[in-house]
């Protein structure tokens, strides 16, 4: 182990909070796993778990629930928080972070309007977008691969889903990216500022959207908004505010996913050249590929649980409202489920990783997130064969709980 691992495990829970974590956190999964897999962190007041059997069960346990109400009143800061109040009502009507009825309300208007089908239809325009992109891009000796690409397509695929101009994608792509660093918190937060400037921004968006949303109920077009503001389950519709918390979810959550796992597969590409080469000479080893991008590097590091009620779970007693991460990061690296899981194999089969979750909370975007991720990347690497990291060093945003470059310098050719 380096001297990064010999700090003191107790008081720091294995260097998860670290800077040298940002940047590579596996080998501090390692130690976790190999030392203490079921972790009470008294940093953070919560339970870590790194084996993937571990978080496989502990994702679809009845007893637990993704509500994040007390999460989030984390992330304010202590004094007054009723300042904030709107940021809790916000968060608190995403599907992603609800259980019960109200989550199964959500789900079923939610899915009536962004089927398999309506997904499918999509391809067409993500290969459009894709392309286009990638014209903009062809000619120049260097350009950055995150933010002149990656970073892009989720917001314009979101801008076409959604019937966006697309000249709000600046905007948009904004208010995702902030939205994330709040939700993800850096890993010394300045929560007055944060919680500020989250406050700001919800109230921007909701200038923004509910307009929209309600012309969309007088006068529906083919888009995600107007499905979701005519969808109905048992005589429900989706209030304005639950329409509005949905599209932000969608371009936060969703988009999140897609830009990083884009961004962090050319960067893996780049390690593993073997793996580069056979994926130009067979193309359609890409949905593999895919599958193995996702579980080397998981853009959401962890999922949280809060415990409904007291539980015993492999010799720990669990207190009924005790947080638990369930680490996925650490899960897709566990040698139990994944041989030699610290290589990149895109041609790995079985893959049964855990990014996307599983059960009632499986990611409902993951058809969406999935097919961007292959049409990106087929583009780029039919598009850009040789391209090279301008630099091997690569600077991470400043969280522990995903993994996104802030950017990726390539030479084209």
């Amino acid at each position: 182990m380096t001297d990064t691992l010999s700090i003191d495990d107790t008081q720091d829970s294995f260097g998860l909070f670290t800077a040298a974590a940002v940047h590579d956190p596996y080998p501090f999964y390692q130690r976790a796993r190999e030392t203490e897999p079921i972790h009470w962190s008294e940093r953070a007041q919560a339970w870590y778990f790194t084996r993937y059997r571990d978080v496989f069960v502990l994702q679809t346990r009845p007893d637990l629930s993704v509500d994040r109400v007390e999460t989030l009143y984390s992330y304010l800061p202590t004094t007054d928080t009723d300042r904030f109040s709107n940021i809790i009502e916000h968060y608190t009507r995403w599907l992603l972070y609800r259980d019960g009825a109200y989550h199964d309300r959500l789900k079923a208007l939610f899915m009536k309007a962004m089927t398999p089908r309506a997904i499918e239809a999509m391809r067409p325009k993500i290969q459009m977008r894709v392309e286009t992109l990638l014209d903009s891009l062809e000619g120049q000796d260097q350009f950055d691969a995150y933010l002149d690409f990656a970073a892009r397509i989720p917001v314009q695929v979101m801008i076409d889903l959604l019937g966006l101009p697309m000249s709000d994608e600046a905007m948009l792509r904004h208010w995702s990216d902030r939205c994330s660093n709040f939700l993800f918190q850096p890993v010394n937060p300045d929560r007055e500022k944060l919680a500020d400037e989250q406050r700001q921004i919800l109230d921007a968006q909701q200038d923004y959207f509910i307009p929209i949303i309600r012309e969309r109920r007088a006068r529906p077009r083919a888009d995600m908004i107007s499905a979701m503001v005519q969808a109905d389950v048992d005589g429900e519709k989706l209030t304005d505010m639950e329409v509005l918390a949905t599209c932000n979810m969608m371009a936060t959550a969703g988009g999140g996913t897609s830009r990083s796992a884009i961004a962090m597969a050319l960067w893996r590409l780049q390690q593993f050249p073997d793996q580069l080469a056979k994926l130009k000479a067979n193309p359609k080893l890409i949905n593999l590929a895919a599958e193995e991008f996702l579980r080397y590097e998981a853009p959401t590091q962890r999922s949280i649980r809060t415990a409904c009620e007291s539980f015993d779970y492999e010799g720990h007693h669990i207190e009924e409202g005790q947080i638990l991460h369930l680490m996925l990061g650490s899960a897709n690296r566990d040698p139990e489920q994944f041989p030699d899981p610290d290589r990149l194999d895109l041609a790995r089969n079985p893959n049964r990783h855990v990014t996307l979750g599983h059960g009632v909370h499986y990611c409902l975007g993951a058809s969406l997130a999935r097919m961007e991720l292959r049409v990106a990347l087929d583009g780029f690497i039919r598009r850009f064969p040789d391209y090279r990291l301008v630099s091997d060093e690569i600077v991470f945003m400043d969280r522990t709980a995903s993994r996104r470059p802030t950017s990726l310098p390539v030479f084209a050719r």
